[in-house]
């Protein structure tokens, strides 16, 4: 297993270069990428794997204004995005694939998919909306203090299951970053959501690959975030 030093974008290359040698093994990989990048630069190295491209549901944006603290702030990757998107003076980003990036996309083969994150939607809407954190909320931060990649590429997994992009039951290779690119790749077992804790056919972390060392995670009650 690779640790890297600190998270966020600067680990892509890296993780890629770890998929690349363990991807002969497996006959799916999921990669969740927001804008679609990552998803290119993995479909360019690696070729003997179908490739899944998990992104956001509709009506997700970065909101630029509350950047200001956080890990925008904290992790230089992300401050540069930031600093860009402030000098446009953008207040909100949407969270989807760039139209450049799906037209690269649909010539690698790659298939999208885009739905209802498992343990993000109606809880999200409790919480920011109700000021009720669930439990489910509680199970997210959780596996945030592993990396928030950890939750991501297991959700990004569940989403594709649903989407039947995927089998049930099945070892994939996973990876996620935080907020951009790539820090984090696991081996998961496939389950789709509604299976989620099934004694004999729900989830399973199998095996990490890699993930950051002491990681920073979102405040819970950020609007942009989870």
């Amino acid at each position: 297993m690779k640790v890297f030093q600190r998270q966020g974008p600067v680990n892509t290359d890296e993780v890629i270069n770890i998929l690349e040698d363990a991807a002969c093994e497996y006959d799916y990989l999921v990669v969740a990428s927001i804008t679609g990048e990552s998803a290119v630069k993995i479909a360019e190295r690696i070729d003997d794997t179908e490739i899944i491209c998990v992104t956001c549901p509709q009506g997700m944006f970065w909101e630029v204004e509350e950047m200001s603290t956080d890990l925008f702030a904290e992790i230089p990757e992300l401050r540069e995005a930031r600093d860009e998107w402030v000098e446009k003076d953008l207040k909100r980003v949407p969270m989807n694939i760039s139209p450049e990036n799906r037209v690269k996309l649909d010539k690698l083969n790659v298939k999208i998919v885009r739905g209802t994150i498992p343990l993000f939607g109606p809880t999200f809407s409790m919480r920011l909306h109700l000021q009720k954190p669930t439990s489910l909320d509680v199970m997210a931060k959780t596996l945030e203090l592993i990396s928030p990649g950890t939750l991501v590429s297991m959700e990004a997994v569940l989403m594709a299951t649903d989407a039947g992009m995927i089998p049930e039951n099945e070892l994939i290779l996973a990876c996620a970053g935080t907020e951009m690119g790539l820090d984090t790749a696991w081996v998961h077992r496939s389950c789709a959501s509604a299976n989620l804790f099934h004694p004999v056919k729900g989830f399973r972390f199998v095996e990490l690959l890699a993930k950051p060392g002491v990681v920073s995670n979102p405040d819970i009650n950020i609007e942009y975030l989870r």
